[in-house]
């Protein structure tokens, strides 16, 4: 039960994205190129993703379930007491805020524009595809197609950096790759939530559940 319950809650956390990346458009309708973004701009994307609210309280969520169900040889450091809540809360921080970082620092050189853009199929099929080709293909700031170097270079950053202060058996190449495999994942799922979206809200809609107001500072909408 306790891994059952881990699994649906890091997914949760990989699904749900830090802000709306999402264009205001609908997937059927036609996608028209967006005004390319200023340095300002990408910029304030990164400050809220990177160190807002939810980037500060999701890490606190981990880092219990880490507690709850943790991995196998992990030391009693890391593992029980206040100590090891702020070990775990610490690497979960510090891996997110390097993710983040590594993708706004490559997006901004090399001038990439990785705003997720909705497909404008209704085949859910195709959706699904295009969501998840865009974590390996974006836009550039021009519009053009690209490869998007910033999502792996955020991965990379998100999954070594933890090198630099996990346990012994934890900080070594394998344990990094991992680490940079789930970062990247993490992108694919929100271009999933996003291209997705509008649906889950009709349907949200059709069963009567209720709406919960999202202030500005919680979640950045374009």
């Amino acid at each position: 039960m306790k891994k059952l319950l881990k699994s649906l809650s890091v997914f949760g956390l990989l699904a749900v994205p830090l802000y709306a990346q999402t264009l205001p458009l609908l997937p059927a309708a036609p996608v028209s190129s967006p005004a390319a973004q200023s340095f300002h701009e990408k910029f304030m994307r990164y400050a809220i993703s990177a160190y807002g609210p939810r980037a500060v309280a999701a890490p606190a969520f981990s880092a219990a379930l880490v507690m709850i169900d943790n991995p196998s040889g992990y030391p009693r450091a890391w593992r029980d007491g206040p100590g090891a809540f702020e070990r775990n809360y610490g690497n979960g921080l510090g891996r997110r805020t390097s993710k983040e970082t590594g993708r706004f620092l490559a997006g901004t050189l090399l001038h990439e524009d990785f705003r997720y853009r909705p497909s404008t199929s209704g085949n859910p099929l195709v959706r699904g595809f295009h969501a998840l080709a865009f974590t390996f293909i974006d836009k550039s700031d021009s519009g053009n197609n690209r490869f998007a170097v910033a999502n792996f270079a955020g991965a990379e950053a998100g999954g070594f950096v933890g090198d630099f202060w996990l346990p012994p058996g934890f900080n070594n190449l394998s344990h990094a790759e991992t680490r940079a495999a789930i970062s990247f994942g993490s992108f694919a799922a929100q271009n999933l939530y996003h291209e997705f979206e509008p649906d889950l809200r009709r349907l949200s809609r059709r069963l009567g559940l209720p709406r919960i107001p999202v202030s500005d500072w919680w979640v950045k909408r374009n």
